[in-house]
This record gives C-alpha cells, sequence and structure tokens, in this order.
C-alpha cells in the first residue's frame, strides 16, 4: 500500500507540473488554472511529507484538509463543467481519482 500512495502522491506532483507548463499563453484566464495547478502542487508535496513523516500528527491533519479541499474543488469542478466537458478533459476525472486515492491514504493509518 505504502507504494501505491508514493506512486498516487509523485503522479499527482509531477500532473500538476505538467498541467501548469501545458497552459495555453493565449488564454486569457491562465492565472485561474495556474493557481489549480499550484494547489495540486502543494496537495501532492504534503502527501508526499506525510508518506515520509507518518508519525507526524499535524502534517496528516493538514493532508486530510487539503486532499478533502480539493477533492470537493475537483467534484464542484466536474458538475460545473458538466459530463460531457469533463470527459472531454481527461485530465479533471483522473485529478479526482488521485485526490481521491490520497484522501484514503490519509485517512488510513497504515504503516
Amino acid at each position: 500500500m505504502r507504494v501505491l500512495d508514493q506512486l498516487c502522491a509523485a503522479v499527482l506532483f509531477f500532473a500538476a507540473i505538467t498541467d501548469s507548463l501545458l497552459i495555453p499563453r493565449t488564454y486569457t484566464g491562465r492565472i485561474r488554472i495556474f493557481g489549480t495547478c499550484l494547489a495540486l502542487l502543494f496537495a501532492g508535496m504534503l502527501n508526499w511529507l506525510r508518506i515520509r513523516n507518518g508519525e507526524v500528527r499535524q502534517l496528516k491533519m493538514f493532508c486530510i484538509c487539503a486532499n478533502i479541499s480539493l477533492l470537493a474543488f475537483s467534484i464542484s469542478l466536474m458538475l460545473s463543467i458538466g459530463k460531457a466537458r469533463s470527459l472531454a478533459n481527461p485530465q479533471v476525472p483522473f485529478i479526482w481519482v488521485l485526490l481521491f486515492a490520497e484522501t484514503a491514504f490519509s485517512l488510513g493509518g497504515q504503516r
């Protein structure tokens, strides 16, 4: 389970970096997308720290809060843009699955 947890955190981190590099320069709303990428990047870093330092109780709580917040944000994004656009942008459900997995790992007490 720990390896899967590490994999999800690493993929979340690198997906945020990749997504931020692929934002079109001509898109006028790029700062909003970049802000979301930064939030995902920080969530990936927090999850990686939680994995490396699992005994720190406050870190685990911050990680749970970050994962649940971003999970709620991604669900609201999927609901606001609709099913067709969500499926046309595969990174949206992919990030949702990663955040869901990291939330489950954060809530679980494996060590």
